[in-house]
This record gives structure tokens, sequence and C-alpha cells, in this order.
């Protein structure tokens, strides 16, 4: 399948190409072809007219939790320990594969809906979303969490759906110890281990709450990223979630590690975590993606917001304007995102970059006049806007 999209402005988010205006980009299978300002020469299966319009790379979900959708409004307004053991584990322990195949099918049909074309779970039953996944042409990256005494089982379910999903290059793994409350230290070594001798990625959550630092501290004399570090778990390429308490050591010990941060702002403000130190963590050359979270502490999966937010909190939190400018805002969404995640060919569109692309309908009021394409992506467009969304050289979302 050949693709063109003309007449297009194409946010690149590549730093040698930036924006081009009334620009050219050819899909052939799933690879981008070329980019430009002259159409290629040759024949298209569909030709795409971008006139008021704009290309932007695939937007990527960092972190969450598909299958959560089944529970989106069910527990609101609750501060996170609350939430997860009076009301969201209860609700889980009942939950079927069949539950979690259709609550991933929701999940999936939102995120194409809004330009999301790759997303990072953490959940269980995680061969359904896998295969939710492929029928619906969406790329994931999947983890069976765990947590509690699930280690061995676990593994096992990790296994199995490498060998099932090995033909898909849709599909993914990371390998997820749920975080420090919910695994022991022996367990949290175990999970160090097992990803290290097979060169798994880790994906956990770190340092979310003020309550989960100050037991920490309590308990082990030390914090919880300490406390990953000592274990071994960045001995892995990690993307630890949320980071909201952190000391300057233990962003020392990020940057150390080169661990990624999956940033959750909306999911962080809701269950009133925090504000994680993202400008600090930028300023350091840390490596930032963003993250919805689940539908059940954000409640949306939408990514626009979560741009938005991002670009927003900081310089109210900070009170500075220039804090999370736009444009890092936008790299936190896509190229960042695809670091994080071990893609070194997405996130941006480039020649013989993977062809995960969105078409944004810039012809709306609320995007009139547009000074800055960047900007009005950022600070202006809304999940509605998307027109196509394309995964892995398929239109896979069409308005």
């Amino acid at each position: 399948m050949k693709t063109l999209f003309e007449n297009i402005t194409v946010i690149t988010m590549d730093n040698d190409a930036g924006v081009i205006k009334n620009g050219c980009a050819a899909v052939d299978g799933n690879k981008i072809k070329y980019v430009g300002t002259t159409k290629p020469e040759g024949e298209f299966d569909r030709v795409i007219n971008g006139e008021n319009k704009a290309l932007i790379p695939g937007l990527i979900n960092a972190h969450t939790h598909t299958a959560m959708t089944l529970l989106r409004g069910y527990a609101d307004d609750m501060n996170l320990q609350d939430w997860l053991y009076n009301k969201i584990f209860p609700f889980e322990d009942k939950m079927t594969p069949e539950d979690v195949r259709r609550g991933s099918e929701i999940a999936i049909d939102e995120m194409l809906a809004g330009g999301t074309t790759c997303f990072s779970d953490m959940y269980f039953f995680q061969a359904e979303t896998g295969r939710a996944a492929i029928q619906k042409g969406i790329r994931a990256v999947l983890s069976d969490c765990v947590n509690f005494d699930g280690y061995e089982r676990k593994v096992k379910l990790m296994e199995e759906m490498a060998e099932e999903f090995s033909g898909s290059d849709l599909i993914t793994f990371t390998f997820s110890p749920h975080a420090i409350y919910t695994c022991s230290f022996e367990l949290l070594e175990k999970c160090a281990a097992y990803a290290k001798e097979h060169n798994m990625p880790i994906h956990t959550h770190l340092a979310e709450t003020r309550t989960e630092f100050s037991d920490c501290e309590i308990e082990h004399n030390m914090t919880p990223t300490a406390y990953m570090e000592s274990a071994g778990l960045f001995e892995n390429p990690t993307i630890a979630a949320h980071c909201v308490v952190m000391t300057d050591s233990d962003l020392e010990i990020l940057k150390k590690h080169n661990v990624s941060v999956a940033h959750n702002p909306i999911s962080n403000l809701k269950l009133a975590s925090g504000i994680a130190p993202v400008p600090k963590m930028l300023d350091m050359g840390i490596n930032v993606a963003l993250g919805t979270d689940g539908a059940s502490s954000n409640n949306s999966l939408d990514m626009f917001e979560e741009i938005k937010a991002a670009a927003l909190i900081h310089k109210g939190a900070g009170l500075d304007p220039t804090a999370v400018p736009a444009e890092t805002a936008l790299k936190m969404a896509t190229i960042n995102g695809a670091k994080a995640l071990g893609f070194d060919n997405l996130g941006m569109i480039k020649e013989g970059y993977l062809a995960d692309l969105v078409v944004v309908d810039l012809d709306t009021p609320h995007l009139r006049p547009i000074y800055d394409p960047i900007s009005s992506l950022v600070y202006s467009a809304k999940c509605g806007d998307v027109e196509y969304t394309m995964v892995n050289g398929n239109i896979v979302y069409e308005r």
C-alpha cells in the first residue's frame, strides 16, 4: 500500500527538518519513504489532500492501563491509597479475560480516534489486550503486571504471549513489577534479574505519592528511587511512571541509569498526588514521555489533553511561563515516548521511520488563526480534530 499526503503542514519533530509548510510525505508499506516540499514521482494507492491540515507523528501513550476503561467514573474524588485498596483492587479481582478484552477494545477505539498510535500497557490478562491491538491495528507494548506473589505465573504468561505474538510487528513487551508497595524487595530483585536475562525493559510505578515516599523512608531508610536502584531494576532500560516525589539525589539516580519518566499530569492532579518536577528533569537531560494512566484516574485517554496539561501545569506551579514550551510538550508525546519504549525509528516524520502518522484538521474555529502550528496543536487542538490515524502504514481510523 502506497499513500501520499500532499499540500499539508508536516510537523516532522525532526530538528533538522522542522515544520514543512505545503509539504508532502510518502508512505510505502509500513515505512515513510519521502518527506519534503516536492511531490514524489510514482503511483499511489491513495492520495490525501492536506489543505488546511497538519501531519504529525502518531502520539505515544507511554503509560496506561487500557482495560480500566471499564472503571471510568467508578471511583472519583479519592486519594490514591483509598482509591486503590477500597475500590480498584476489589473491582479488578472480579474481572475476567473477556472483561479485559472488551475494556481494551473500548480504549483502543478511543486512542485511535484521538491520534494515539502506540501505547505502553501494564495490566493483567494482557494477551487479550494484544489480540484487541492486532485486530484494530494499533501498536502496543505489553506487560502482565507482577505484584504480591504472582511472579511465576506472570513469567509463564509473558512467555506464552511472546510466543503467541512472535509473528506480529505491532506487539513488543516490557516486564512490570507494579510498585514498591505491592512487591517485596526479593520480588523486585527477581523481576530485575529476569528482565536482564531476557533483555527486556522494565515498566513500573515510582514515587507516585508522598505516602509511598514517606512509608519507604520509614521502613527502609531510603527513598523509593534509591530502593528500586538497590534492587537492581535500573540495570535494565526502565520506564518509571509518575516520579512525582523526587529528591535531587533521586533525579541523579534516574539520570545515571538513563531511566525514562512517563509523566501523567492529569491523573496525578486528579488523585492529588502532586506535580512531578519535570522542568528539572528536562534540564538534567532525563527523557520525559507522556502517559494518560488508566481511564479510571484520568478519566480519558486523550493525549491532546495530556500534552496541553504538561505544557501548562509547570508554568503555573513554577510561576515560569517558559517552563515546558509547546514544542517540548509535543516531543514528550512523540519522539520522547518512542525513546522511552525503545524505538529508534518512531516518533518523527522522517525517511525510513515507521509510518505511524496522524492528520489533524486545522480548519476549525478553535484553531483559527494559526501563527505557529506547533503552538496551535498544543494549546488549541482537540482529539476530535483528528481526521486520519495511520499505524504501520495502514489507515486504521478515518473520521
